[in-house]
Parts: structure tokens; C-alpha cells; sequence
């Protein structure tokens, strides 16, 4: 009788430690560079999308300051402490992540690293989905020689030597530049960080400098808010176009003061992240590599039906999402 009431104490602890188990066992850390923005929100939505009915729980976390690499790392650190089953990560700066995402992988978690060329190979434990870099910056390209006509000159700003992506975005659009308008020259370049402040000073600069320019192409959105706060700071306005990278305020297309900005389809590189994610965690083999395609958003589309798929975040049942999204 004894042995019976023993060993039934023994299921019932058993029983009552599972569910945390399981709990623990199928959660996935997802750490982007900040939250609560139009670039990295609906990345949130496209991963709990793709979460919804797996029984994995999401646990969304970033730093407040986009800039803020030693948070994050902080963040991935606990993750991998809280024995989440894989991580998400899109590193705020390249270097400063690898030796973390190494040591991941070396422990056999998955990781799948969003928006950054990292450096290391895709394995078993890691795989890339990015960006399309290269159809961005033709985009880029394309819009400014239609804005200039094939002829000009041009400022380069927000060039990012953070992320290895960044350095690639400003390569690519200088190769574009010269195959689809050799007329366009780029007169001034800038690199750039995240202070929007620091961003306006800059393109305030380039708009009372010597060198006449007729359009600034912003690469990242610091830069980007950056060249309209200058603009709309300066009296009389200038006649000088902007077309900027990576949403983020929408009313400045909506009245003009920026021509165009390339739009990174998050929603999509949260969907694919997650889709590798759960391949990788049931040992299957993924791409190396996936890119996804941005748009091009103008104020003749801007509420068009695939710009306003990217960010129906706030309308989303988060209730549903995965087996949970915090």
C-alpha cells in the first residue's frame, strides 16, 4: 500500500513539473533591433503568424535604443540561460554579435539571423533571411533617375559601418547608380548613425553647402528622418528630392516632403525567420540564405493593398500567436 501511495506521489510530481517543461523547452527568443516601430513591428506579426498553432511560444524582447548592442547582447545571453529552444536575432552591430552567436551554435541552438550579413557560415544551427539589398538599391536607383531625368548630382547619407548590411546597401546602390543613370554623379557622402539629431545636422550641411545637389538618398530611417526634419527646417524650402531606406514615419511621404522610401517587407522576413526556425529545431535542412524583396513606397501607393499588408499589426489577434507572444 505504502509503495502505491509512493509511487503515485511520484506521478503527480512528475505530472505537475511537465507542463513547465514544456513550456521551457518550446519557447523561441525573438530579439530585433527595437520594437514598437513600422520596420520591426510587423516582423513581430510575421513571426507569431508563422508560430500560430506550433505550440512554440514567442518571447519578443529589444533594447529601447536601436543603438544599444550591449542590451541585446545582454538579452541573448539570458536567452540562451533561460534554455530558450532557438533565437531570432537581428544583430545591431555585425561584430559585436558573432562570438554570441557562435557560442550559440557551438551549444546546438538554433539561431537564425535576420537583416545583417553576419560573417559565419550556414550550418545545421544557422541560416540568414534578409533583405534584398541588391533589388533595393536598384529601386533606389531607378526612382532617382526618374526624379532627375538621367542627370544631376546627388548626396549620399547614413552610410552604417555598424552592420556589415549596412556597408553592403551602400555598395550596391553606388553600382546601380552607375549602370542605370551614368549621368548621376554623387557629389557628397556622409556616414551616419542613429542620432536623428546628429542626422539633421548633417543634412542641413549638405543643404547650405558649397556642392549643389539635387536629391539626397538616405540609407537608413535615421537618415531619412533626418534629411526631412532638415528640409522642412529650411526657408525657403529647397527644391531637392529625398528618397530614404526602411519605414518609419509615413506623413512626410503623405505630404511630399519625401519622395519615396524602400520598404523592407519585415512582415515576410518574420514569416521565413520562423519558418527556418521551427526546420531547423525538427533537424531539417533550410536555405543558406533567403532574401526578400522591399518595395518601393511613393504618395500615389502608399495606400495601396501591398503597402498596407506590411504593418496591420495593431488590428492582429495576438492572443493567437503561437503558443504565445510577449
Amino acid at each position: 500500500m505504502r509503495a502505491r501511495v509512493s509511487a503515485g506521489i511520484a506521478l503527480f510530481l512528475l505530472s505537475a513539473m511537465l507542463p513547465g517543461c514544456r513550456q521551457q523547452a518550446s519557447s523561441v527568443a525573438v530579439i530585433p533591433r527595437t520594437t514598437s516601430t513600422l520596420l520591426w513591428e510587423p516582423m513581430h506579426m510575421g513571426v507569431a503568424e508563422q508560430a500560430r498553432g506550433s505550440g512554440i511560444d514567442i518571447h519578443w524582447n529589444a533594447p529601447a535604443d536601436e543603438g544599444d548592442s550591449e542590451k541585446q547582447l545582454n538579452l541573448f545571453a539570458a536567452a540562451l540561460r533561460n534554455s530558450s529552444r532557438g533565437i531570432i536575432l537581428a544583430p545591431s552591430e555585425t561584430l559585436n554579435s558573432r562570438s554570441a552567436v557562435l557560442q550559440a551554435v557551438s551549444k546546438q541552438v538554433p539561431v537564425v539571423i535576420v537583416d545583417d550579413e553576419l560573417g559565419p557560415p550556414a550550418g545545421p544551427y544557422l541560416s540568414y533571411v534578409s533583405n534584398d539589398e541588391t533589388a533595393g538599391t536598384r529601386l533606389a536607383a531607378e526612382r532617382v533617375n526618374h526624379l532627375l531625368k538621367g542627370h544631376g548630382t546627388i548626396a549620399l547619407m547614413g552610410i552604417s559601418p555598424r552592420i556589415e548590411s549596412g556597408l553592403t546597401r551602400e555598395e550596391s546602390f553606388e553600382r546601380a547608380l552607375a549602370a542605370i543613370a551614368p549621368g548621376i554623379e554623387i557629389k557628397v557622402r556622409h556616414f551616419g548613425d542613429l542620432v536623428i539629431t546628429h542626422q539633421q545636422q548633417i543634412a542641413q550641411e549638405i543643404l547650405d553647402g558649397h556642392e549643389h545637389v539635387d536629391a539626397i538618398v538616405a540609407l537608413t530611417a535615421a537618415a531619412t528622418r533626418g534629411a526631412y526634419y532638415a528640409r522642412i527646417a529650411t526657408e525657403p524650402r529647397p527644391a531637392i528630392a529625398i528618397v530614404g531606406f526602411d519605414q518609419d514615419l509615413l506623413a512626410p511621404i503623405q505630404l511630399g516632403e519625401v519622395d519615396s522610401v524602400i520598404v523592407q517587407n519585415t512582415r515576410r522576413i518574420g514569416q521565413l525567420a520562423m519558418q527556418n526556425m521551427q526546420a531547423q529545431l525538427q533537424g531539417a535542412a533550410v536555405a543558406p540564405q533567403t532574401l526578400v524583396e522591399p518595395l518601393l513606397m511613393t504618395r500615389e501607393n502608399m495606400n495601396s493593398e501591398p503597402m498596407q499588408s506590411l504593418w496591420p499589426f495593431a488590428d492582429y489577434d495576438w492572443s493567437h500567436a503561437g503558443g504565445g507572444s510577449k
